[in-house]
């Protein structure tokens, strides 16, 4: 009788929790999943503009993200991206709660890019945080942020990110335009040469 009281009573609490819900995400542009499985994460979103850039890229790059962490507790989210070139990069992320330590509310604990931290402003005694950072420097290859947080069962973030590609420095420009020089005169100093045979 024991038994049957414990499973009715276990079938009982599966149904009221429901099924446990995620606290990580790993994304990368697209494409977000519940970390360490290949289950879509549906609440996580990492979109980037433009989309598919190759190696030649050399223009800005824009990205959106955020998360609703649908459970309570810590969490940490990671979001992966490609760079084709070097340059710099900064944004921000927000999250607003509908009161203080309710079930919207959610804390930054850290917010890093390529394990920098960005700043983190509270106002409204937390209920309204900000993390940003600017001016960082971007390397070509992989970059991550990693949002580490606190939610209180149904928090939510977003914001955004962008980067500019590195432009060359003044010097290195005229080193480029002095070499191009060079070559020309070279180029220009092999036509005019001309060969003289003697009898």
């Amino acid at each position: 009788m024991s038994k049957i009281i414990t499973t009715f009573a276990a079938l009982a609490a599966a149904t009221v929790l429901g099924a446990p819900a995620y606290a990580n995400v790993t994304c990368e542009p697209g494409d977000c999943v519940i970390s360490g499985t290949s289950k879509l994460a549906p609440k996580a979103n990492f979109s980037v503009t433009p989309g598919n850039v190759d190696a030649n890229y050399r223009g800005s790059i824009t990205a959106n993200l955020g998360n609703t962490v649908a459970s309570k507790g810590a969490f940490t989210d990671t979001f992966n991206f490609l760079l084709p070139t070097s340059g710099t990069g900064g944004g921000s992320l927000t999250t607003v709660a509908a009161s203080f330590h309710g079930a919207t509310d959610l804390d930054f604990t850290s917010v890093l890019i390529n394990g920098a931290a960005a700043s983190i402003t509270k106002s409204l005694n937390g209920i309204v945080e900000v993390a940003f950072a600017a001016g960082l420097a971007l390397p070509a290859g992989m970059n991550s942020i990693v949002v580490n947080g606190i939610s209180r069962g149904n928090g939510s973030y977003g914001g955004s990110i962008a980067f500019t590609p590195s432009v060359p420095e003044t010097a290195t420009w005229g080193m480029m335009i002095l070499g191009f020089v060079g070559m020309g005169a070279a180029m220009r100093y092999r036509r005019k040469s001309t060969n003289v045979a003697f009898a």
